[in-house]
């Protein structure tokens, strides 16, 4: 029936873990963004929005020299790009020109996107680098589409932020019920010119200024923007499949937000079967002196879900059913037989769940190769002591017999000594090397964060937990059951955890997705 596969990945920034780059001299690689007339050699550069036609690579001389047209390779946001790549010769060195609109799949998202480029010269010799590149333009709600429309006279300029209020996500008719009054309320800003129009599905709407306070909905905007709010009301029905706002400013340039209208009465799958959990937690590591450091709450976090699973509104998993490996007993040994025969005993229609707290990391030696750090892993050796993103899917695609897949990835602890710890991994790009794991129908992945983000700890979440962890355990406990219907579903729970990990950390570490079971159900809420 279904496998759930609760993966947390802690990733943690210290020098000893950020992988070698390309950035000293001699540079190899140079990034060029000819709609925005931009050129960097930096690891991380913004944008004004998404609207971007062509990317090109300058692999630069002298390094280019010895390096084969064919042995130069790309990928955009953890895909392959070589189908949209064309290398020519330059000036400088090679050029490879990647046209994003030849295919669908390669278009920048709005927040932030991952460009990776490697090469191999004659001589064997290994070169890589990632860019990330963020826009300034995001999806404010997690279940609407924007789109963004620069105008030509503004084409380095930033379309207008559109953040709805109300409705939060999508739009359900209940059931039995053929139409609804549907109430919008939101703010549209813009950073260096006016609002001057909003509409909802066609009809301009009466414009307010709002003052520059801290109110919540203004944690998401900058309070050096111009923000007018709108409000108005609106009749839906079975034949209404969205809602369209749209905001537009004085330079011409607009923004659309598409809101799903949902007739469809979605009732929350059970999970069947038998329920098995594998949960790993790593704080303390055998090798802390040589590069990898101890952690503050992995285990804690590990611990707290091991218990929780065993409640009744967890679905009442059965000690008998659960192996626990935390610090010690979570060599890599260890945790590859349990991914051998533990989860081998769970059949097709079985639950399994497997996370992981602790270290992730890319090795030095290879930095397109990351791995999650166990117990008694070497940091000189990763390749031979750890458990690589490849063998994880390995391991998956030979023991595990149950049918669906959820992999949650957590980077959320840190082993600083300030009250709130955070943690990154040179790009943190562990959670595009999961995407393999998502090709099967069924699978789903969610991370604690984005590309470029660090993730957070302290002692405010629970005495000591990473941000992410708490509130996925708050929202498993009934906080994320939007309908009160007395079951959180994945979506529910993503949807939950999602704002409050934003809300808690200003929108500085936000939760990523790829799921397309939505309305399984993984808990109980409010048991009598």
């Amino acid at each position: 029936m279904l496998l759930v596969l609760f993966i947390t990945l802690t990733v943690f920034a210290f020098d000893p873990f950020a992988p070698v780059r390309s950035e000293g001299p001699p540079l190899v690689f140079e990034l060029e963004l000819p709609d925005f007339q931009l050129s960097s050699t930096q690891s991380e550069i913004t944008i004004p929005s998404s609207s971007v036609s062509r990317v090109l690579i300058n692999v630069l001389n002298p390094a280019a020299d010895s390096i084969d047209y064919g042995a130069i390779k790309t990928s955009i946001n953890g895909i392959a790009s070589a189908t949209i790549a064309e290398v020519v010769a330059g000036v400088r060195g090679k050029i490879v020109k990647l046209d994003l609109q030849r295919l669908p799949g390669f278009q920048f998202a709005n927040g932030r996107n991952t460009v990776e480029v490697w090469a191999e010269n004659r001589r064997g010799r290994d070169y890589y680098t990632s860019f990330i590149i963020k826009t300034a333009t995001e999806n404010w709600n997690d279940d609407a589409t924007y789109k963004f429309f620069p105008s030509p006279n503004a084409k380095n300029e930033v379309p207008p932020k559109v953040v709805l209020i109300e409705p939060a996500r999508a739009v359900e008719l209940s059931p039995g019920t053929d139409s609804a009054t549907v109430s919008i309320k939101g703010i549209a800003s813009a950073t260096t010119t006016n609002i001057v129009r909003v509409s909802v599905d066609g009809r301009d709407l009466a414009l307010k200024a709002v003052p520059k306070t801290k109110t919540r909905e203004l944690t998401r905007l900058s309070v050096t923007e111009t923000n007018m709010a709108f409000e108005t009301t609106i009749q839906v029905n079975t034949n209404t499949s969205q809602i369209v706002i749209e905001a537009e400013d004085k330079l011409g340039s607009r923004t659309q937000v598409f809101v799903p209208v949902l007739s469809e009465n979605r009732s929350p799958r059970p999970v069947l079967g038998r329920k098995y959990a594998l949960i790993i937690g790593v704080s303390r590591y055998q090798n802390n002196g040589s590069g990898i450091k101890n952690l503050e709450f992995a285990d804690a976090d590990a611990r707290a879900l091991y218990e929780f699973l065993q409640k009744s509104e967890a679905g009442k998993f059965s000690r008998d059913n659960m192996l626990l490996l935390a610090n010690e007993d979570a060599t890599t040994a260890r945790i590859r037989e349990a991914l051998t025969s533990f989860v081998s005993r769970a059949e097709a229609n079985d639950v399994l769940l497997i996370f992981f707290a602790g270290h992730g990391a890319a090795d030095p030696n290879a930095p397109r190769s990351y791995y999650l750090i166990t117990h008694d892993t070497i940091y000189e050796d990763m390749s031979q002591t750890a458990i690589s993103m490849t063998e994880l899917r390995r391991y998956v695609d030979s023991n595990v017999k149950s049918k669906q897949l959820i992999f949650l990835l957590d980077a959320c602890h840190s082993a600083g000594v300030s009250t709130r710890g955070v943690r990154s991994l040179d790009n943190n790009l562990a959670h595009l090397r999961l995407r393999k794991l998502y090709e099967a129908k069924g699978r789903a992945i969610i991370t604690s964060s984005d590309v470029d983000e660090v993730s957070n700890e302290s002692v405010e979440w629970g005495n000591g937990h990473g941000v992410f962890t708490y509130y996925l355990l708050e929202g498993l406990k009934g906080d994320a059951d939007e309908n009160r219907d007395r079951l959180v579903t994945l979506g529910e729970l993503f949807r939950y955890v999602s704002h409050k990990v934003q809300d808690a950390t200003a929108r500085k570490q936000t939760p990523q997705k790829m799921i397309d079971n939505e309305d399984l159900a993984l808990a109980i809420a409010y048991q009598p």
